[in-house]
């Protein structure tokens, strides 16, 4: 007669665990890493053969899956993001599942409830999703899906909702392209593209303005409603210029992103003004074209692969741990310093 075969019960006595640990780590549920591996050396030693008809696939998968919400993969940041978030979903055995969102699309109850019936292990937010609307409507929606699952944000806060958030520095990013303007002898600095609706651009609007102010120089820009394509950055410089007599026009030009900077450059052409001889560019994102343009983009890098990484990793720990935690980390910018400005390549 065989032996009898160790049951579940077996192993959550021979690692010293509940069986509802040795469940969720059968599932691949959130369990911490110290009672996993005492589980899975507990099944190696006993050569425990989990029932196939004990084992819940769909919710195996589901339970290995992390969902991230993100604005339209055309743009190059969200690609280049969504890159490093799923390098570091797979490094660590997960799978990633990917929603796309028009870049104009505020949050929905739509959405919310998509994700909440899906049951991803966790979700990575970023873009519109995360950026537009009122306070109070954010906050309202994420808490329900914040109460079905981890949540990690890639954006500026949400008062009140208690989660991973990851954002960029936004107001040094303005600074830094300030200093750098003022450094090569610009007085007259305007800030071109964006939106009041999103809240990062609105943050680096105002950044810029502050200090500007703050320095005494005087603020010029587009309106709070410019947009983020070339065709905006286009059409920002052609009412710019054309607003201003030309000792009042602007000597550089900080654009809110390196598509409406794309833009602008054109236009700039086609007004025969010569970029840096007559108008300096700064771009926003290092996004892979900026060194190919003529001449190469100043831009400043916020390391969205980086932001993807680290908004996984931090949700998959948090998931591991089985313990919920509010956390938030602000990452440095990094200024790329190209010809368009009217100097070599060197990094700020």
């Amino acid at each position: 007669m065989s032996e009898k075969q160790p049951t579940i019960y077996d192993v959550a006595e021979r690692a010293g665990v509940s069986i509802a640990t040795v469940s969720r780590v059968l599932s691949g549920g959130s369990a911490s890493q110290a009672a996993r591996e005492k589980v899975e050396q507990a099944i190696r030693t006993l050569g425990y053969q989990p029932s196939v008809s004990r084992r819940p696939p769909e919710r195996a998968v589901r339970q290995k899956t992390l969902a991230l919400v993100i604005s339209n993969l055309s743009n190059p940041y969200y690609a280049e993001l969504a890159a490093g978030a799923e390098e570091a979903a797979r490094r660590n055995g997960y799978a990633l599942q990917i929603y796309c969102h028009d870049l104009n699309e505020a949050i929905s109850p739509a959405l919310i409830n998509q994700l909440i019936s899906h049951q991803p292990a966790g979700a990575v937010l970023v873009g519109s999703m995360v950026e537009n609307g009122s306070d109070s409507e954010l906050l309202s929606l994420l808490m329900r899906l914040r109460q079905a699952m981890p949540l990690a944000i890639i954006g500026p806060a949400i008062p009140g909702l208690d989660c991973i958030n990851i954002t960029s520095d936004l107001g040094l990013s303005v600074r830094k392209s300030i200093a750098h303007l003022l450094s090569m002898g610009h007085e007259r600095i305007a800030f071109i593209g964006g939106s009041s609706s999103i809240r990062s651009a609105s943050a680096r609007e105002q950044a810029f303005c502050s200090e500007m102010q703050r320095l005494g120089k005087v603020v010029l820009r587009t309106g709070a409603e410019s947009g983020f394509t070339p065709r905006d950055g286009e059409m920002c410089v052609a009412r710019l210029f054309a607003s201003l007599p030309e000792g009042k026009r602007p000597t550089a030009l900080i654009a809110i992103n390196d598509l409406v900077a794309l833009g602008a450059l054109r236009e700039l052409n086609r007004l025969n003004l010569r970029v840096p001889e007559d108008v300096a560019l700064i771009g926003c994102d290092n996004q892979f074209f900026t060194p190919y343009l003529n001449p190469p983009l100043t831009t400043v890098d916020l390391h969205p692969a980086d932001h993807g990484k680290n908004a996984i990793s931090e949700l998959i720990n948090t998931i591991s741990g089985g313990t919920v935690y509010s956390f938030s980390q602000i990452r440095e910018c990094s200024l790329i310093i190209r010809e368009s400005c009217g100097m070599g390549h060197r990094r700020l």
